[in-house]
């Protein structure tokens, strides 16, 4: 049995729509729910391939995914941009372990950057929908805006409630 089922080229073989075998691929898999599309795609400049899944059960679906991903990482390449969707959530967790691991800081110091992090930096530097955004998303004038933004977030109702909420716990002392 073939790993590859449904395989479908484009773009002259730089990107590929494939199903995996179930029974192949995984042995004890459930036959019961659809297979997923997978997508391997040959950057230019790039020498190894990116093989993800688009998470898509319908083929015009998956088809549209991959090649919106194909451009977009295409375009990545040609900018000279980071090709992997690293985040600035990722960039900050390698910053603070990096840290920690050079003993830079004492385990109040740690405890003070993760705060931060977590009610400041994660915050801001997120999208719409909640996931921590992509570093080459992150734009000179949005970084910018952080400040305006920090100095803002004690009158959001955000803010706010934090701010109730010190304020009892300080009372409760």
């Amino acid at each position: 049995m073939a790993y590859y089922e449904n395989r479908v080229e484009h773009l002259g073989g730089d990107l590929i729509l494939y199903q995996r075998n179930l029974a192949t691929a995984v042995p004890n898999v459930k036959s019961h729910r659809k297979p997923t599309w997978y997508m391997k795609l040959k950057i230019r400049g790039l020498r190894k391939h990116i093989d993800r899944s688009t998470k898509l059960t319908k083929y015009e679906d998956a088809y549209a995914f991959a090649r919106k991903e194909y451009d977009r990482l295409t375009t990545a390449a040609d900018l000279g941009h980071a090709i992997d969707d690293y985040t600035f959530e990722k960039h900050w967790e390698d910053w603070y372990q990096r840290n920690v691991n050079n003993r830079t800081w004492r385990a109040d110091r740690q405890r003070w950057h993760k705060n931060q992090a977590a009610r400041y930096y994660k915050a801001y530097f997120r999208y719409a929908d909640g996931k921590s955004m992509r570093l080459n998303d992150i734009t000179a004038q949005f970084a910018h805006g952080y400040w305006d933004w920090r100095i803002a977030y004690w009158s959001t109702q955000q803010g706010e409630k934090l701010a109730d909420y010190n304020l009892l716990i300080a009372t409760e002392k």
